[in-house]
């Protein structure tokens, strides 16, 4: 019998770090951002112990834009944050990095990030809020679209796979039917859905 595809899902919530030249607009919390690491340094633990030949796993990533292999390990090798130096440590085990994401549908996403935090008065900014949050979801629910059919195409069929993705997305809805995917509760605590919830009511959301 033919064994399943397996895809574990790991939830990002994004530190400071990740937000790049737009972190610096962002209101920073050190107990958060305290909060955010130890959860990172859980996760590194989850994954350094998986009981995998690493040298058989795809790896996605939330971001990582897909082009050529070239580009993607330029891109593994530059960004300097706790989540990529994970990707690293997994390349080192012989892990194949794989790139994720549409590039037009990032850049569309940064573009209304951008104009969002670009906003020179609370009046405007709040208009550009309402707006980010309504395009940021349409965006968003083409990304998954994208991401999931990226695995579908590159997830051999007895093979597993990581992907590391925010919390806004629902990439799990578009895969669960036709192969196995899992998210590690012990890890997080609870199943992402319940993190998202959680969250999402919060002042800082995770995109």
């Amino acid at each position: 019998m033919q064994q399943k595809r397996h895809l574990i899902i790991i939830p990002i919530i994004h530190t400071l770090a990740d937000w790049g030249s737009l972190g610096s607009r962002k209101v920073f919390d050190e107990e958060i951002e305290a909060r955010k690491t130890q959860y990172w340094q859980d996760v590194s633990e989850y994954v350094r112990n998986l009981p995998v030949d690493f040298s058989e796993l795809r790896v996605y990533q939330d971001g990582l834009r897909d082009t050529s292999a070239e580009e993607v390990a330029r891109s593994v090798d530059k960004i300097q944050t706790i989540n990529y130096e994970l990707l690293r440590w997994l390349r080192n085990k012989g892990a194949h990095i794989m790139g994720t994401e549409s590039l037009p549908l990032l850049l569309q996403g940064f573009r209304a990030l951008q104009i969002f935090l670009n906003a020179p008065e609370e009046e405007q900014k709040q208009a550009a809020l309402l707006e980010y949050r309504k395009v940021s979801a349409r965006i968003t629910k083409k990304r998954d679209g994208y991401i999931a059919q990226r695995i579908r195409d590159t997830l051999p069929e007895d093979g597993r796979g990581i992907l590391f993705i925010g919390l806004a997305h629902e990439v799990k809805r578009l895969l669960e039917q036709e192969m196995e995917v899992s998210e590690p509760e012990t890890l997080i605590g609870l199943p992402s859905e319940a993190l998202r919830r959680r969250l999402f009511h919060a002042k800082e959301r995770e995109a």
